[in-house]
């Protein structure tokens, strides 16, 4: 089945912006998860109130894995940009996330793409890193995505290097190892992964760690294994 219905958690956040204003140019209907009424009226500024574009307000910290089900049931996909910005790393980039991978699979929606952080995977490397602790959420929500619901959900993870507020490039590559050069990569062209591989199957129970680079983001073949 082809994803025509999504759902955005943390629509309100610099990426989640972007992915907004994407999907409300496209044929998707899209539901923004915000925290307030405020939030609300942003987003239906950013998607210059399409019709395709609703929001609900919701604080994944906060709720439960029955409200969050009630919430995704209905949908196509879930796309989960959140992130508290490490004010509350265990609540929001943990609990948070883990408690909507449940309710995914309560609500019988598959899809689910997940933001992570560049070489994430590996423990080491997020030792070394001054944002220690962020990495340790991001890691252990990934390893929770990849062992305990791997036979449950169609997800990707997209682990983006350091993020900018530069245009958009529509390219990236692929980092394959720890040697190779970060680089850097625009929160604009993260979004539109995000928004390309929704339907694309071969990204299914695949993480990918990316920066800007020379691969068009709307190739299937950019991310072939």
């Amino acid at each position: 089945m082809s994803v025509s219905k999504v759902i955005v958690f943390g629509a309100h956040g610099k990426i989640g912006q972007h992915v907004i204003k994407l999907l409300s140019k496209l044929d998707y209907k899209t539901t923004a998860v915000v925290r307030n009424d405020e939030q609300a009226s942003t987003i239906q500024k950013l998607a210059d109130n399409s019709s395709n574009v609703s929001s609900t307000n919701l604080t994944i910290d906060e709720a439960s894995v029955k409200d969050l089900s009630g919430s995704i049931k209905g949908n196509d996909a879930v796309i989960l940009t959140v992130g508290s910005a490490g004010k509350n790393l265990l609540q929001v980039d943990l609990d948070g996330v883990v408690k909507t991978f449940e309710a995914s699979v309560e609500a019988n929606v598959k899809r689910l793409i997940l933001i992570s952080a560049i070489h994430a995977e590996n423990r080491e490397f997020g030792e070394k890193s001054q944002i220690r602790d962020y990495y340790i959420a991001k890691h252990y929500a990934d390893r929770i995505l990849i062992d305990e619901f791997s036979n449950k959900l169609d997800y990707t993870i997209i682990k983006p290097t350091h993020l900018t507020d530069d245009p958009s490039t529509g390219k990236i590559d692929i980092i394959k190892n720890l040697n190779e050069d970060v680089g850097k990569i625009s929160r604009t062209d993260v979004a539109k992964v995000l928004v390309e591989i929704l339907n694309l199957k071969e990204t299914y129970g695949k993480s990918y760690n990316i920066k800007n680079g020379s691969h068009d983001i709307d190739n299937p073949s950019t991310y072939e294994a």
